[in-house]
């Protein structure tokens, strides 16, 4: 697989309809197959592969969406919201009514796990880490007896507020996951409603989440999503949920426990979920070779194939030597392991009476063990020692020539 061949892949997968915009039903299928995607096209320059709402509806890549396709887009993502299918989050706490991020609803208490209040009933508090100002915590108490839109809040709160102070609180309290703003219709002014008040079983499912399931149930929503993705391309989709070193510490934790495979892809190393990576065509490649011809050598018979370099030096060198009979040798040693001197002056002594040839030279049937002792090719054979058959006491002593006189008979 090439990096060229992924790209097509991912661009296939992420767009899901190239031909033109979505459908409300395959808006569906993609949100919830995906999982977490931005809402706005990806910046130029971004080092990751993200998926995108709008230009999922769109079909291709649009990094400068006209007022055409946001209105589209705007239409079904708030279709969506009503069947309680997609909630839109604000994670990076940029002032504005905008999402920047758009979530399927199973995968909402994985990403509250990582950002919302374990304490999920609590008031916010205006000191700790997830501190809010007093402004804030005033609209939250005013969002908890109904729902509200920014107009109706700032009237609620006093004439002093301004409406861009009661949008800054209102967006504290949307990057803590505590509310989301409710559109009734494409065009409308949104309401803002408690999130524990459309979405509580979602909540607390995602408190008694630990971060590392979190962290592993989104990266591999990721990687499904994008088929397969470099370390820092999951590093910055996840950087607005948690800390770098987390999900790099959760990834080798994942890979260690082969949920998640590593392949290399132009020299760098891209993880993928297990059995998720789909079949890509092989990448034709030519390869001269050369074929050279058996031969026999003492009764056996072998066939090599060597593949030859680019010119074809290599194979024609020892084709040639093949050619002409001879085993090529290496290091100046025979192939039934000793010298060609040794081999040599083994080939010229004569063969023995019984038929069988010295140890050094094979003839195809192995000499008899009594009859020839194996020298390594180093001299003629010497006939094995005949075995000291036990004689009786007397006897052999006879033949010796000791008695107890200690004289010889």
């Amino acid at each position: 697989m090439t990096l060229e061949q992924l790209e097509a892949a991912r661009a296939e997968r992420l767009r899901k309809n190239a031909s033109g915009t979505l459908n409300y039903d395959d808006a569906r299928t993609w949100i919830e197959e995906t999982g977490l995607c931005l809402y706005m096209p990806k910046k130029p320059g971004t080092p990751a592969v993200v998926p995108s709402f709008i230009e999922a509806v769109a079909g291709q890549e649009t990094p400068n969406p006209d007022a055409k396709l946001l209105a589209v887009s705007e239409d079904i993502l708030v279709r969506l919201e009503l069947k309680d299918v997609a909630v839109r989050l604000n994670l990076h706490g940029v002032p504005g009514l905008a999402p920047d991020y758009v979530v399927a609803s199973w995968v909402l208490p994985y990403v509250y796990a990582l950002r919302g209040d374990r304490d999920w009933r609590r008031t916010p508090q205006l000191t700790g880490s997830r501190q809010v100002s007093p402004l804030a915590i005033q609209a939250y108490k005013k969002l908890e007896l109904a729902d509200a839109s920014i107009p109706m809040l700032r009237s609620q709160l006093g004439r002093e507020v301004t409406d861009a102070a009661v949008l800054r609180s209102i967006t504290e309290l949307w990057q803590q996951l505590r509310i989301i703003p409710v559109t009734p219709a494409p065009g409308s002014t949104p309401k803002w409603q408690l999130l524990r008040h459309r979405y509580q079983k979602a909540i607390a499912e995602g408190a008694s989440t630990s971060q590392v399931t979190a962290i592993s149930v989104l990266a591999s929503i990721y990687l499904q999503a994008v088929i397969a993705a470099s370390m820092e391309e999951v590093e910055f989709f996840l950087a607005p949920l948690t800390s770098r070193s987390k999900v790099r510490e959760v990834m080798r934790g994942l890979v260690a426990t082969r949920q998640v495979n590593t392949t290399n892809i132009d020299h760098s190393s891209y993880f993928y979920v297990a059995g998720t990576l789909p079949e890509f065509p092989a990448i034709p490649s030519v390869y001269a070779s050369s074929s050279i011809s058996s031969y026999s050598y003492n009764g056996h018979e072998d066939e090599i194939s060597l593949a030859a370099s680019a010119d074809g030096s290599y194979g024609r060198m020892y084709s040639s030597a093949y050619s002409s009979g001879h085993r090529p040798a290496f290091g100046n040693i025979h192939s039934n392991g000793h010298s060609h001197a040794e081999q040599r002056e083994s080939e010229r002594r004569p063969v023995r009476k019984n038929g069988a040839k010295r140890a050094g030279s094979w003839s195809g049937k192995a000499a008899p063990r009594s009859a020839v002792k194996k020298s390594a090719g180093r001299g003629p054979a010497r006939p094995a020692a005949k075995r000291d058959v036990a004689k009786p006491k007397a006897k052999r002593l006879a033949t010796t020539g000791a008695g107890k006189s200690g004289k010889r008979r």
